[in-house]
């Protein structure tokens, strides 16, 4: 039973680098879904900052619209005070004149407001269009390396799964048997025991069985977690790690 044990031993090493394996294949994925989502966010950024501009310069030619209807007021009001005929009118048209001055000058004031408004906002958006190029640059170059890595590893697992048929190959079938349900159950099927403690639950084993471990003879489980034991220094003289 030695050496099912030591081939077991190989056979989680194996299922290890696999299970390793198919962990690194779905990074690539998930980091490129993140970096496919930060795009999409700056994509609507710069549509909302599009349709900002979009608003703020349609409000900017209605004030400049309104500012050149109030001059041409002005300018009317100009015109007829040569036409006064009286204290009154002249009041009165002086009064208008004020108070086109006054509106004229509040839309002047706010159409400047509303130009640098509009230039910062195209600075800001030119700014997040190169923000927005730079990265679909860096998503293509990531994707190009997801697929050579992703080539890569998909080998790595061929290859190990390759040295896990081996590996399973050589163990007796019932032997093989239970240590697949136990792995179905636990993930890690396997466990050494040292100094009477279970590796894979740290509880301690009752001395009879540490006892049969000793000897070698029988695949053993730990009555904690279930797991096939084995005593670590049984492996060790043929230089096999001890888990």
């Amino acid at each position: 039973m030695k050496e099912q044990i030591k081939l077991l031993i190989e056979l989680q090493s194996h299922d290890a680098k696999i299970q390793e394996l198919e962990g690194m294949k779905k990074v690539w994925p998930q980091k490129l879904e993140a970096l496919h989502g930060d795009v999409k966010r700056v994509e609507e950024l710069l549509a909302l900052e599009h349709g900002q501009l979009d608003e703020t310069e349609l409000w900017r030619r209605r004030q400049e619209d309104e500012r050149r209807a109030q001059e041409a007021e002005l300018l009317k009001a100009k015109q007829r005070s040569s036409l006064v005929k009286n204290a009154k009118e002249m009041m009165a048209n002086e009064r208008e004149l004020q108070a086109n001055r006054k509106a004229s000058q509040e839309r002047e004031e706010e159409v400047v407001k509303l130009v640098g408004a509009v230039e910062t906002a195209k600075k800001s958006i030119e700014q997040h269009e190169a923000d927005l190029t730079a990265l679909k640059q860096h998503v293509t170059e990531e994707e190009a390396a997801a697929l050579k890595a992703t080539a890569e590893i998909e080998a790595q697992i061929v290859e190990a799964r390759k040295l896990r048929e081996e590996a399973a190959a050589r163990v007796n079938p019932q032997v093989l048997k239970r240590y697949s349900s136990i792995k179905m159950r636990r993930g890690l099927a396997l466990a050494p025991v040292k100094n009477g403690t279970c590796q894979g639950c740290n509880m301690n084993i009752p001395p009879q069985l540490f006892n049969i471990l000793q000897r070698g003879n029988s695949i053993e489980v730990c009555g904690s977690c279930h797991r096939i034991i084995y005593w670590h220094k049984l492996v060790e003289d043929d230089g096999q790690p001890a888990g």
